[in-house]
């Protein structure tokens, strides 16, 4: 509302103003909204949604209409809260907006038996996988498919990019890899750590491991790698506690959105615990077969139709010969 205040040419008294979210009644990067529309004298409002931030919620709309400013509110909510999807689901938990992101044969497997998995989707999905990524603050993974897969897991401008030459300008925006490995079996000449002055990598262990590898974590410590104990999940699948890991991804790195890219044991740990708030499905036309245990997700506990875990297809599209599906849960 400032920036559009400022850049206008003209008086605004008596003018309508149409905002996406209810303006800001708190002092952030720019001053209070609502102060700048009673100073120019506006005559009406239309909000697309209530702001779901506990410092403005409907206070800044009591604030204009107290004014005597005329408050509409609910155009095109809907689609407005699509669009602030990552906003709304941090500010409301205080954990990330969670998208998985999923590659696999329409029969769902995501390897052959032997685990060659190069490659099942084409080279035009797999450019649209570094744009998704540039749309997130950073990119999850467990141990298991660094090391069989051997990922960047940075949204590259080139697919044949293996950061070798002079060091381009991939810093441009914050961007964070993330690292689960309980018992910190990361390879030293991983393209992870190669790539590590490139882009802020963070690898959680489980704590009774910082003592055994202390060494080692010094040595990526100094390749300016964060290795963070943390505390083990009780009856958990995957050996962190993945909760307390997005709490200090949120509140110590104010990372507020992750493109989950791992592999199936990982992904239904997120799962099963309702913490998966999107998919991203890549499916390539080929069929692998029942002789291959890679699929896309693990034991999930379900004997009945009727307990499956419901999607909600809200876009389909192809890159390609392969077929891009966006769906949410339906919780």
């Amino acid at each position: 509302e400032i920036e559009a205040i400022n850049n206008s040419v003209q008086s605004l008294k008596n003018s309508k103003m149409y905002v996406t979210l209810e303006p800001c009644t708190f002092h952030g990067k720019t001053p209070p909204c609502v102060n700048e529309i009673v100073k120019h004298d506006f005559k009406e409002i239309i909000i697309g949604c209530i702001d779901p931030n506990p410092k403005v919620n409907g206070k800044g709309i009591t604030f204009l209409k107290k004014a005597g400013i005329k408050i509409r509110t609910g155009l095109l909510e809907d689609k407005i809260k699509s669009q602030n999807e990552v906003f709304f689901k941090q500010i409301k938990t205080g954990i990330p907006f969670i998208c998985c992101k999923i590659a696999s044969s329409i029969d769902g497997k995501l390897a052959a038996k032997t685990s060659d998995s190069k490659w099942i989707t084409t080279e035009k999905s797999r450019q649209k996988v570094q744009d998704f990524r540039k749309e997130y603050g950073c990119s999850l993974t467990g141990i298991n498919t660094v090391l069989a897969d051997d990922p960047y897991l940075f949204p590259r401008n080139n697919l044949e990019d293996s950061f070798t030459g002079p060091k381009k300008n991939y810093n441009s925006r914050k961007f964070y890899r993330i690292i689960l490995d309980s018992n910190l079996r990361i390879n030293p000449d991983s393209n992870i750590i190669k790539t590590s002055d490139v882009v802020k990598t963070i690898i959680f262990i489980e704590k009774k491991q910082k003592q055994t590898y202390g060494d080692k974590i010094k040595k990526l410590q100094e390749r300016n790698i964060d290795v963070l104990p943390t505390d083990k999940e009780t009856g958990g699948i995957t050996g962190l506690d993945i909760l307390k890991i997005l709490k200090i991804l949120y509140k110590r790195y104010e990372i507020t959105s992750i493109l989950l890219e791992c592999g199936p044991t990982l992904v239904t740990s997120f799962l099963r615990r309702g913490l998966i708030d999107k998919f991203i499905f890549f499916l390539a036309p080929k069929i692998i077969g029942g002789d291959s245990n890679y699929s896309m997700f693990s034991d999930l506990g379900i004997n009945k139709i009727a307990d499956c875990i419901n999607l909600r297809f809200e876009n389909i599209t192809r890159t390609g010969e392969d077929i891009v599906i966006t769906a949410y849960p339906l919780k």
